[in-house]
């Protein structure tokens, strides 16, 4: 090239605009300027990993990010395929993993895996726990402002922690111990979430919904005990209701991962269910939660989307294994953006007041193996209380009842598992303001009447029409005052005088009988 032709190459360049590349940056940041470059504008961060963040940013920005960081490395993840985080159990051959993806780095803790949902299956089959990774934004100015506390008795804390029954905990693990296996894509699965749904309801929940997130995944499962005084402000206690093992899909047990969490939901349900709060409580079961958090993210996802305010999960993950005298009890809470020690700490004073647990106090900078983990990356304050003892049977098909304090089985500590029943339920007690019902129904209102269960979200609802042309819908409230007579079969979620009803929780009556009460959840 001569040399005039050159010059006039490189001013071609200078002229023509750069298009900025987006770029997928794993940072190991500088241990005393963490907390003020974590809230920098000018990069988006995706992902708290361990000791490492993972940060969307144009690459003119990278030398920005450069000057402050301890270092860093840009990521390339082939075409098509979804990264996941995959922390291994101790002595893990790596090898599996190339096998089933390609490994674009690793953490201190783990690995980053780029694949597919066609290896999802052999990965699960691995004693390891996946965290899809979405690389969306972090929130990182989450709500943290409680509501105005509610006075509770005292002695009705004591009652509602005595309800708790070890029998009861074992027999709903064994229960869902018998559904052969509890893989998210199987039928077996989806019966196991209908079952959990029915248990709702029974025990006590204003409505029970199930939330499709993917065609091939059993749905969530979401009972809901709606806040008589304030709706808005919600409490969660979850669990991830699949399982996974060294035979998946086709048999899979999980009496500790995860029957045992799941029974904790179910039991906070049955001691609740004659119980009102001042602010909304749900009792969630989820799915896809071994294949990578699937079922939760998809929740909080539309949760934050909605803006609901939730104040506090419980999630819980293991809870019934320990050796004696090994039986201690991890409650994992995240130390910032948003920080979970206030609930870590309240979870562990119930426990020392009511329970004979051993709860050992864990703060983290992340801990992105379970449904707490998407609750964090939406802002929300959870924790997660798991064993510390672990089930050797972890991920096998093993992992079934066993004795008490038999070492090679899931579940040998189901005492423990109701110790750790007893905190949670002392902890929702006082966070959402339990206190019995005090008002009495109208005589012609619903009552104990079993009700079945119509709608949850916002006016209008369409009704059955009636069997008879004199036939009326009357609207009542949860404590059986009635709200208005309908002379068609729609309710706009008014009251008799015309005006807006408050979210809560409804009851629809026909005056002939046809249909059995039905419930109607308003919501914000």
């Amino acid at each position: 090239m001569k040399k005039g032709s050159f010059i006039i190459f490189l001013l071609a360049l200078l002229v023509i605009p750069s298009t900025a590349r987006e770029l997928l940056v794993q940072v190991y940041p500088r241990a005393k300027s963490a907390n003020w470059w974590f809230n920098q504008e000018s990069f988006s961060i995706v992902a708290e990993l361990n000791n490492c963040y993972l940060i969307k940013l144009a690459d003119t920005k990278l030398p920005l990010l450069q000057s402050l960081v301890d270092s860093l490395q840009v990521l390339t993840i082939p075409a098509g395929k979804t990264l996941f985080y995959v922390q291994p159990q101790n002595r893990f051959d790596q090898n599996y993993l190339s096998q089933l993806g390609t490994i674009v780095s690793r953490t201190a803790a783990g690995f980053l895996l780029a694949t597919d949902e066609s290896a999802l299956v052999g990965l699960n089959r691995l004693p390891v726990e996946l965290c899809r990774l979405s690389l969306e934004p972090l929130n990182r100015y989450p709500e943290t402002q409680l509501p105005p506390p509610v006075a509770v008795s005292e002695s009705l804390v004591t009652q509602l922690v005595a309800r708790v029954n070890s029998d009861s905990v074992l027999a709903h693990i064994r229960r869902l111990q018998e559904f052969y296996t509890r893989y998210s894509t199987t039928e077996s699965c989806r019966a196991a979430v209908e079952w959990l749904k029915e248990k709702l309801l029974a025990y006590g929940c204003d409505s029970a919904a199930l939330e499709p997130y993917r065609p091939n995944y059993a749905p969530n499962v979401i009972g809901v005990k709606s806040g008589r005084q304030n709706p808005n402000p919600i409490y969660v206690i979850c669990a991830h209701i699949d399982n996974t093992s060294d035979y998946a899909p086709e048999r899979c047990p999980g009496s500790d991962d995860n029957a045992s969490g799941t029974a904790a939901v179910i039991e906070a349900a049955r001691v609740f269910q004659d119980v009102e709060f001042a602010y909304s409580v749900y009792f969630i079961g989820f799915t896809g939660e071994e294949q990578g958090l699937f079922g939760s993210d998809s929740f909080c996802r539309r949760a934050a989307r909605r803006g609901d305010s939730i104040k506090a999960a419980l999630n819980f993950d293991m809870i019934s294994y320990g050796r004696q005298n090994l039986d201690s009890f991890e409650v994992i809470g995240k130390i910032s953006n948003p920080s979970c020690a206030w609930l870590v700490d309240s979870f562990i004073a119930n426990a020392r007041t009511y329970t004979a647990l051993k709860p050992v106090r864990r703060l983290v900078s992340s801990a992105p193996y379970s449904d707490h983990h998407s609750f964090w990356q939406r802002g929300y304050v959870a924790f997660c209380g798991i064993e510390h003892d672990f089930t050797p049977e972890y991920h096998t098909i093993g992992d079934t009842i066993g004795p008490l304090y038999f070492i090679n089985c899931g579940t040998n500590n189901w005492l423990m598992a109701t110790e750790a029943i007893r905190a949670a339920v002392a902890t929702i007690a006082k966070l959402a303001g339990a206190q019995l019902p005090t008002a009495s129904p109208e005589p012609d209102s619903p009552g104990n009447l079993p009700a079945v269960y119509s709608r949850l979200g916002r006016p209008p609802f369409y009704l059955p029409p009636g069997g008879q042309s004199s036939s009326r819908w009357q609207i009542y409230d949860a404590r059986g005052g009635r709200v208005a007579t309908l002379l068609k079969s729609i309710w706009d979620g008014q009251n008799g005088s015309g005006k807006k009803v408050a979210p809560g929780v409804y009851f629809a009556r026909g005056s002939d009988h046809n249909y059995a009460p039905i419930r109607l959840v308003v919501t914000p």
